[in-house]
């Protein structure tokens, strides 16, 4: 009874909120096209798609690699690309709901710290050996021990311990209830049979990988490509489509290996590769065309302005709000970075399934600003609003720290200024390398500071809001709410999404109340494919390569 009274106090509060491109067909073929069949150029498809077929090889991007072992690179494209090869017990999808992959389902102990996690009986290794809850213990032990130069410490921060119960079952235990675990088991699996009497940090099987994967390792020539064939064998196999085709439908992947200093958005105009993911600068120059397919997704870089909660003027929640309603972040992205961007309050993802909006808690309205400094004691003189503070008459001037290498956060505060200024508060922009910020926040001495981070995968926003991280975390605003510690303590202990995703509202409410960081945007990325792909794209920042077994090249013989 009480969970349903509290979904039901909890859903008054939802509120229910990302481009696409055209072509001219009268500047595509001109005013007289008879028979000028000069119109069919590259950036034409005229390929006939007659749909999926079962061949083809997809030519993909890396620089060289330090290694082919996904637990231990440091090379971001090698991280990417090793899910065509190895798998993991669970992955994120797009709405970063963690789904079953070598696990076929999970459980929590009562008190949520101990989750048991139980793997598929019919996975293969690529030498035909059956994937064993061994292998999971082996590659976390791994991971574990490589500490920091694994890309997958991350998982194991709060981890007391983990074991193979027997060989379908892998139990985590965690040091307090946290029902984000299933979320961090999303690390690759290594075998364990592989690497017997090998000293993984060195061995030279890292670079002769074995997974579980739709394909399988067959070369790797430094510094030249790693070129990949479909595994038969694939427990996924049993899947076929419509006209009995197996998956995955792209036979070989061909991975070239270009230098550091290469581009690879140049490798993408020369056609050598199909496939690139690109940020924010180099997507845009893609949009439009119609030689690609180009997909958007929401990015994990978040952009936000902290306020310094110690500041005399910034430590009234009233003026914190004024400058809330001031900002017009829509106006932001549309008319500084028209489609670059999507706004968003929270270092959450837009759209994902516990934050499924996109509405903005603040929309633009100067009067009610001004109305909120009015009613909490600011009065204007000669043009300027001032409040008397400790004894002291004290304007409504602040200053916004931004670092000078970042022209885009430099456009975007000098428009924020413009905006605020129409309420009456002066806002002057500080202009100073990034270490000069880095320094002046961690040691409390500014009052607004214009940073961004890249959020987790786990939606746990304990990072910028919990009042234990001050000091010590990215909660640099000096944010302390009890309710707020509350709910995020309420969010780790429930299994149950439902009631989760209600914490999750109660919480937003309270924070939007304080208002300790105003939220302004997510970055897009994008992933651009060669026509001559096809099938089902739909990229996200936590899977790339998303459907890739569903990809096929059609037939032009």
């Amino acid at each position: 009874m009480k969970k349903r009274t509290l979904l039901l106090v909890v859903f008054i509060f939802i509120n229910v909120l990302i481009t696409g491109c055209n072509v001219d067909l009268n500047s595509l073929l001109g005013e007289n096209s008879g028979n000028d069949y000069s119109f069919l150029n590259n950036d034409i498809d005229d390929i006939l798609d007659t749909g999926p077929v079962k061949s083809g090889v997809l030519n993909l991007f890396s620089t060289a690699p330090d290694t082919l072992n996904p637990i231990l690179t440091a090379n971001a494209f090698v991280k990417d690309y090793s899910c065509f090869i190895y798998e993991s017990l669970v992955k994120l999808n797009d709405k970063q709901k963690p789904v079953p992959v070598l696990a076929e389902r999970w459980e929590p102990s009562e008190g949520g710290k101990v989750w048991t996690f139980y793997l598929r009986d019919n996975v293969y290794w690529h030498d035909n050996i059956r994937l064993s809850a061994e292998d999971v213990e082996f590659t976390a032990s791994t991971i574990v021990n490589a500490g920091s130069k694994s890309p997958y410490a991350s998982s194991f921060k709060n981890v007391v311990s983990f074991s193979a119960v027997d060989s379908k079952t892998f139990r985590v235990e965690m040091d307090g209830p946290n029902s984000f675990t299933p979320e961090l088991m999303t690390f690759p699996i290594i075998p364990k049979h592989y690497y017997l009497g090998e000293d993984i940090m060195n061995t030279p099987k890292n670079d002769r990988p074995i997974g579980t994967g739709p394909y399988k390792f067959v070369e790797y020539r430094e510094n030249e490509f790693i070129r990949l064939e479909d595994n038969e064998s694939w427990w996924k196999n049993s899947d076929t489509d419509e006209s009995g085709l197996t998956l995955p439908y792209i036979t070989e992947i061909n991975i070239k290996i270009y230098g550091k200093d290469s581009s690879v958005t140049n490798a993408f105009q020369s056609r050598e590769v199909d496939m690139i993911i690109a940020d924010t600068k180099n997507w845009i120059g893609y949009s439009g065309r119609s030689d690609i397919t180009l997909k958007k997704y929401v990015s994990n870089r978040f952009e936000f302005i902290a306020f310094n909660l110690s500041n005399k003027i910034l430590k009234e929640k009233e003026v914190r709000k004024a400058i809330a309603y001031a900002v017009d972040r829509s106006k932001l992205v549309n008319d500084v970075m028209p489609g670059e961007a999507v706004v968003s309050d929270l270092p959450v993802i837009p759209d994902t399934w516990l934050y499924d909006t996109n509405i903005v808690s603040y929309e633009r309205d100067v009067e009610k600003a001004k109305q909120i400094l009015n009613d909490s004691g600011w009065t204007e003189r000669n043009g300027v609003l001032y409040k008397r503070i400790n004894g002291v008459n004290t304007s409504l001037t602040l200053e916004l720290l931004v670092n000078t290498d970042n022209e885009r956060r430099l456009e975007v505060a000098k428009e924020i200024q413009g905006q605020l200024q129409e309420v009456g508060i002066a806002l002057n922009i500080k202009e100073v390398t990034w270490e000069d910020e880095l320094n002046k926040v961690k040691s409390g001495k500014f009052d607004m500071a214009f940073v961004g981070c890249n959020v987790p995968s786990i939606p746990d926003i304990s990072f910028l809001y919990s009042s234990a991280e001050i000091g010590t975390g990215i909660n640099i605003a000096g944010y302390e709410n009890e309710i707020v510690d509350s709910y995020l303590s309420m969010i780790l202990r429930e299994t149950d999404s439902s009631m989760k995703k209600a914490y999750f509202i109660n919480m937003k409410e309270a924070i939007y109340e304080d208002m300790p960081y105003l939220g302004l945007y997510f970055f897009y990325d994008a992933a651009i494919y060669n026509k001559r792909i096809r099938g089902e794209f739909n990229p996200c920042i936590w899977s790339k390569y998303d459907n890739f077994a569903k990809w096929y090249i059609p037939d032009v013989e």
